[in-house]
C-alpha cells in the first residue's frame, strides 16, 4: 500500500494569504466609496447652508437706500466671520455665498444629486460653469438633466468637454459672437511664485494654445534626438523623463556638457528662446494660425463647412471651436479627413479622406480621441493602438478588438491583474484587481441634439453614409476600411 502524500501547507498558505489580500483590497475600494459619497452629503449640506446665510443678508427687493446700505453691511459682517473662523480669505467666502445661491437657485437639481452622492463636487462645479450662460429656465433644466445623465460615467475633465458641446443647443449667442468677445480678452499673465519663480499665463484662442504646445512638444523631442541616447523615438513624455534619469553617457575621452533637461524644461527652454530672441517684425505667419499643421484633429460636419449650419466644429480633446478657424485650419492641412457621423446618436459611421492612406488607423483615431482607460485623456497620436485580444492569441486586427491605449495603462493592461474585454466595436469593459467593471464608451463626435431643420437636410441630400444603417436603405454597417 502506498503512502498518501500529505497536503503542502505552503501552497494552502499561499492561497490563503492571496485571498485575504484580495478581501481586504476590496474593503479598501469599498471604504473609498463610502468615504467620497459621505464627503459629497456634507458639501452638499454646506451649500444649502451658504445659500441660507446668503438669503439672511441679501437686499430686500425694492429696499430703500439706508434698507440697502445695511443688508450690505450685515452681509460683509457674516463674511467676515466666516472667513476668520474657517481661516480662508473674504474673497473666497464671498464667492462660495455667491455660488451656493445660483446652485440652490438655478441648479437644484444638482444639489439634489450631490446629497445621494451621484456625482461629487467637482462633478456640480463642472456643471455649473458650463450651465452658468444658460438664462431660460426651462433651457437650462433640460440642459442639467442632460449633464447628471452624462457625470455618472465620467470624470470631471471629460466632463467639462462634454458639457461646453452640449451647452451650445442651450446658449442663446451663437459660439461665432461669444469667442469673439472671448478674443478681445486675450491677455498674458504673470503669477509670482515662491523660490524666485513665476507663472506665465496667455489667454488666447484654444487651436492657438494647443497648436503652440504641440510645436514645443515637436522641438523638444528633436533636442532629445539629437542627443544619440537612443530615446529620440519614445512616444510618451513622460517615459522620456523617465529614460532620462537612467540613461547613462558612454565614456568618451572629452565630454564638455550633457543636456539631461526633461520634457516639461526643454519645453519651456524652446519658449523662452523663441520669444525672447525674435523680433517684433520677425512674425511672418500672421495670425498664427497659418503656422499650424495640426496634428490635432477637427471634425468639421459637412454643412457647416458649406455655411448652410451652424453647427460647431469640434477640436478633439478640448471642444467646439468656430467655424472661421475650422476653415482656416482646413485650408492649410496637408490632407482632408472628413469624420462622418450619425445626426442621431453622434457616433462615428465612417472616416474618408481625399488621399489614400491608412484608413483603419484614421478611424480608430477618430472614435477614440484619446486613452480609452477610464478617466485617462492623452490623445490618440501620443498612444499606442493595442489588440484587446493579443495577436498571439488570434485576436483579429480589426475595429472590434482594437483601441488606443497610452503607454502608462497599455503596460497596466500587460503585466497587472488589470483585464479588458471589447464587448462591442469601441465599447471597452475594464476589470479591477478587486472585480469591479467599469465601461468606457467611445464619445460620439456629435455631443449634442441635432438639428431638425439640419437632419432634413441632409436626408434630402441623400448622404446615407450620414445615418444610422436603421434609417435608409443601402447604409454601411461598417467602417469602409
Amino acid at each position: 500500500m502506498s503512502a498518501i502524500p500529505a497536503p503542502d501547507p505552503g501552497a494552502h498558505d499561499a492561497g490563503d494569504d492571496a485571498r485575504t489580500a484580495f478581501v481586504r483590497l476590496g474593503r479598501l475600494v469599498d471604504a473609498f466609496e463610502s468615504g467620497r459619497k459621505s464627503r459629497a452629503v456634507a458639501e452638499a449640506a454646506e451649500i444649502r447652508l451658504l445659500a441660507d446665510a446668503a438669503a439672511a443678508v441679501a437686499r430686500p427687493p425694492h429696499a430703500s437706500p439706508e434698507r440697502a446700505r445695511r443688508a450690505e453691511l450685515d452681509r460683509r459682517a457674516l463674511v467676515a466671520d466666516l472667513a476668520t473662523s474657517t481661516r480662508v480669505s473674504e474673497w473666497t467666502v464671498n464667492r462660495l455665498l455667491s455660488e451656493a445661491s445660483d446652485l440652490c437657485d438655478r441648479f437644484a437639481a444638482g444639489v439634489v444629486a450631490l446629497e445621494r452622492g451621484e456625482i461629487s463636487r467637482q462633478h456640480l462645479a463642472v456643471i455649473h460653469d458650463a450651465g452658468a450662460p444658460i438664462s431660460d429656465d426651462a433651457a437650462r433644466a433640460e440642459f442639467v438633466t442632460l449633464a447628471l445623465a452624462r457625470a455618472t460615467s465620467l470624470t470631471p475633465a471629460r466632463l467639462a468637454s462634454v458639457l461646453r458641446a452640449i451647452a451650445e443647443r442651450f446658449l442663446e449667442h451663437t459660439l461665432e459672437e461669444r469667442h469673439r468677445n472671448a478674443v478681445a480678452g486675450r491677455r498674458i499673465e504673470v503669477v509670482d511664485l515662491p523660490d524666485d519663480m513665476a507663472a506665465l499665463t496667455a489667454i488666447m484662442p484654444a487651436t492657438l494654445a494647443h497648436g503652440i504646445e504641440d510645436r514645443l512638444t515637436q522641438q523638444a523631442r528633436s533636442v532629445i534626438a539629437a542627443r544619440g541616447t537612443g530615446v529620440g523615438d519614445v512616444e510618451d513624455a513622460d517615459e522620456v523623463d523617465e529614460v532620462d534619469e537612467v540613461d547613462e553617457v558612454d565614456e568618451v575621452d572629452e565630454v564638455d556638457e550633457v543636456d539631461e533637461r526633461t520634457m516639461d524644461q526643454l519645453r519651456v527652454d524652446i519658449l523662452t528662446d523663441t520669444l525672447l530672441t525674435a523680433g517684433p517684425t520677425d512674425c511672418v505667419a500672421g495670425t498664427g494660425l497659418d503656422a499650424i499643421r495640426a496634428t490635432v484633429q477637427v471634425t468639421v460636419p459637412v454643412l457647416a463647412m458649406t455655411g448652410a449650419s451652424t453647427e460647431p466644429v469640434l477640436l478633439a480633446g478640448y471642444g467646439p471651436i468656430d467655424p472661421d478657424t475650422a476653415r482656416i485650419l482646413a485650408a492649410g492641412a496637408p490632407g482632408w479627413e472628413r469624420v462622418m457621423t450619425s445626426p442621431v446618436n453622434g457616433c462615428v459611421l465612417a472616416v474618408d479622406r481625399y488621399r489614400p492612406g491608412a484608413a483603419l488607423n484614421r478611424f480608430l483615431a477618430a472614435r477614440d480621441e484619446r486613452c480609452r482607460f477610464p478617466g485617462c485623456r492623452r490623445p490618440v497620436w501620443r498612444c499606442d493602438i493595442d489588440h484587446t485580444i493579443p495577436a498571439a492569441e488570434g485576436g483579429p486586427t480589426h475595429h472590434a478588438n482594437l483601441a488606443h491605449l497610452c503607454r502608462r495603462h497599455h503596460t497596466l493592461k500587460g503585466v497587472t491583474a488589470w483585464s479588458v474585454e471589447q464587448v462591442s466595436p469601441g465599447v471597452l469593459v475594464w476589470i479591477s484587481p478587486t472585480g469591479r467593471k467599469h465601461t468606457d464608451h467611445p464619445e460620439p463626435v456629435v455631443r449634442f441634439v441635432p438639428d431638425v431643420t439640419v437632419d432634413r437636410i441632409r436626408r434630402r441630400m441623400r448622404e446615407p453614409w450620414l445615418f444610422d444603417a436603421d434609417d435608409p436603405p443601402g447604409s454601411p454597417g461598417a467602417p469602409p476600411f
